[in-house]
């Protein structure tokens, strides 16, 4: 009976808590006198959470990308281009940035289609220079290394009879932030839980088994691919608003791509809820505590995790929580 009970309340607790978090995340601006210091880092957290899951989607197919800097960078300068010398409305240029970002992904998939392991995370990270480099020297389009400076906030977002105020309050760009990643959470789940996200596992699990079942291998990575590069895209066309500025060694980096890696590494990569998770916790915890105690040494923390996690949670937090609640 003990037993018994003691499952009912782990199983209770397992539902609960997300319940709780999501109810924080939304209600918790509203309900409490918050700072706008915590405003801007878990709206950040938020876009950060966003971003790994973007990647995630793509490494669910057994494929790890280092280069997703590429989509980023490419999502950021084709939506503030689109908008300053083509005249698109701002939430259009961003979406035609992810397109961008998308069809660079594309090409990734067909030049790039025999790679795997190793060599395909080389490759992206080879790929990530190409953009990166047209950018450093192409002045005309995008002043070079000097960057495009003075770009505009997100103006509000119309929904119906409701207006959100994105650009012109922390608090609402903090909820539009929180939308975008519930937003990208639903296509992650769509990527673990549907027919195609099971054709993902069994593509990851074992190729060769995959394709003789019927599984169109190169198709569903393909998509994968798209919808990875397209996601990530227009979540540069953000970050280019969203801080105003943006340079070729800022938003074509090594880190764009290194750390949705940790963050799905640490949540949990096969949990619908581990990227979402990672970031969750750990950009508050670098930006609240650690940045303000070593504020030259906070970001080797991140490669710390990663050690830690390989060790001791080989399949994120998330899942050794399931496995700690069902134990």
């Amino acid at each position: 009976m003990r037993a018994k009970s003691a499952s009912v309340i782990a199983q209770t607790c397992r539902s609960i808590l997300p319940v709780v978090a999501a109810a924080l995340l939304f209600f918790g601006p509203l309900l409490f006198p918050v700072a706008e210091v915590y405003l801007l880092v878990f709206g950040m957290a938020c876009f950060y959470a966003a971003l790994a899951m973007a990647w995630n989607i793509l490494a669910l197919s057994g494929l790890y990308s280092l280069g997703h800097g590429a989509f980023f960078g490419l999502g950021a300068y084709s939506a503030i281009i689109f908008q300053q010398q083509l005249a698109f409305p701002v939430y259009a240029a961003v979406l035609a940035g992810g397109l961008v970002g998308a069809l660079y992904g594309l090409l990734w998939g067909v030049v790039l289609k025999n790679l795997r392991g190793a060599y395909f995370a080389l490759a992206t990270l080879a790929a990530l220079e190409i953009p990166r480099v047209v950018a450093d020297n192409w002045e005309s389009l995008t002043s070079g290394s000097m960057g495009i400076v003075g770009i505009s906030r997100l103006p509000a977002l119309e929904l119906g009879l409701i207006s959100l105020p994105v650009g012109e309050s922390m608090r609402g760009q903090y909820y539009f932030l929180l939308g975008w990643m519930v937003l990208t959470a639903v296509v992650h789940r769509q990527a673990l839980k549907s027919r195609w996200g099971w054709a993902l596992q069994a593509i990851r699990d074992n190729e060769v088994a995959a394709e003789v079942l019927g599984v169109n291998v190169y198709g569903c990575r393909l998509l994968a691919l798209g919808v990875s590069a397209l996601l990530t895209g227009i979540a540069g066309g953000l970050y280019g608003h969203l801080m105003g500025l943006i340079e070729p060694a800022m938003v074509f980096s090594l880190q764009m791509a290194a750390y949705p890696l940790v963050l799905s590494f640490f949540g949990g990569r096969f949990q619908v809820l581990g990227p979402m998770v990672g970031a969750l916790v750990l950009y508050p915890l670098d930006q609240l505590v650690l940045q303000p105690w070593l504020p030259q040494g906070h970001a080797a923390v991140y490669g710390l995790v990663i050690i830690f996690t390989i060790f001791f949670f080989p399949r994120g937090i998330t899942a050794w929580l399931q496995q700690r609640h069902t134990s």
